[in-house]
């Protein structure tokens, strides 16, 4: 039986963590986002990771050097649902991420597992995110591939560039600090 109370802090807690994903792509956009405010779907992050891709970034520690790395994805989608393998390389070793998300209208949820530097998987962490016409933007409290067992917090903000890539700027934070930043570009298959 719960504690009387309880019940709306409970219900609250999925319209908190969504003001927080918004505050914080606020918080690094330096405004008020404007993508979203269209009802035009000119972007769809589903149809971009069905089939293969690829991606090369950066990372960022706000303490140590930068790291680069490579990626592949291979998703499929259906019935509004995607399932993404993504395998990093890193100059440390190859560690894969699996996202399983899906789609109602503009927003995202779903959860990823991650693979740490043991070859390990975590077990599937809560996603939640928001799709706009040139892009979306995911959050969620996991782990760095090929990182140890402490959690961070992950924000990826993704927008479609004209070129058919995306660019997706992601910022991991503990304790609301940004520790890191990690700059991506994702190519379509063939590229």
């Amino acid at each position: 039986m719960p504690i009387e109370g309880t019940e709306r802090r409970d219900a609250a807690r999925p319209v908190a963590k969504s003001l927080g994903v918004l505050l914080l792509a606020i918080a690094l956009n330096g405004g008020v986002p404007t993508h979203g405010l269209s009802a035009d779907r000119s972007f769809d992050l589903f149809a971009f990771f069905d089939g293969e891709a690829r991606s090369e970034g950066t990372v960022d520690p706000l303490v140590g050097s930068r790291d680069m790395f490579t990626a592949r994805f291979e998703g499929r989608v259906e019935n509004g649902r995607l399932r993404l393998v993504e395998t990093f390389t890193f100059t440390h070793g190859e560690f894969d991420q699996i996202w399983e998300l899906n789609r109602d209208g503009a927003s995202i949820a779903g959860t990823v597992r991650t693979e740490d530097d043991n070859g390990v998987l975590s077990g599937p962490v809560p996603v939640s995110g928001q799709l706009w016409p040139d892009g979306a933007l995911l959050a969620y409290d996991g782990y760095a591939p090929g990182g140890g067992d402490t959690v961070f917090a992950f924000t990826h903000r993704m927008t479609a560039q004209p070129d058919g890539t995306v660019r997706n700027d992601v910022t991991l934070a503990k304790w609301l600090l940004p520790l890191a930043r990690s700059m991506v570009t994702f190519f379509p298959a063939g590229r």
